[in-house]
């Protein structure tokens, strides 16, 4: 059985830090995760020594599934989610606004949930549900981005 099999798949959390999204987090995104029967995470609920950036880098490389609130066109959420593309991960996006998605989002699908809480809840749990079912493919060739490269050292790349 490999690692991945024996955990439970993981969900981070991209949205604005700030006490109006505590509630939409706590009530609405991970509880819909967890009944789906992932473990969720926003890095404000992490311990860690390395710098910000470097935890959010190293959890969203790690998540299975990434839930992103764009509400408020947050810059940084905006970016991270950016990243996470780049690296082919599945990203479910939110908003309380249809207004908040900006063009180069426009294709993609968004809970548009307009503060409410339990309405997030229901159809975010059927999206996460739906990866489930359909698996937390590598391949995201449906996101048009090129598959990602790593190599350990700049030598590896000659």
């Amino acid at each position: 059985m490999s690692e991945r099999q024996k955990r439970r798949p993981f969900a981070f959390v991209l949205m604005p830090f700030s006490a109006d999204f505590d509630q939409i987090y706590a009530e609405g995104i991970k509880v819909a995760a967890q009944r789906a029967g992932f473990e969720c995470q926003r890095v404000d609920e992490q311990i860690f020594s390395e710098g910000i950036l470097a935890r959010v880098y190293a959890e969203i490389a790690k998540a299975d599934l990434i839930i992103a609130d764009m509400t408020g066109c947050n810059p940084n959420v905006f970016y991270e989610v950016g990243y996470a593309h780049a690296l082919n991960k599945p990203v479910i996006l939110l908003t309380q606004r249809a207004s908040d998605i900006p063009f180069d989002l426009k294709h993609s699908q968004h809970v548009v949930y307009d503060g409410r809480t339990d309405y997030l809840r229901e159809r975010l749990e059927e999206r996460i549900r739906y990866y489930l079912a359909h698996g937390l493919a590598d391949d995201r060739s449906d996101l048009h981005v090129p598959k990602v490269l790593r190599f350990d050292t700049l030598a590896a790349v000659y």
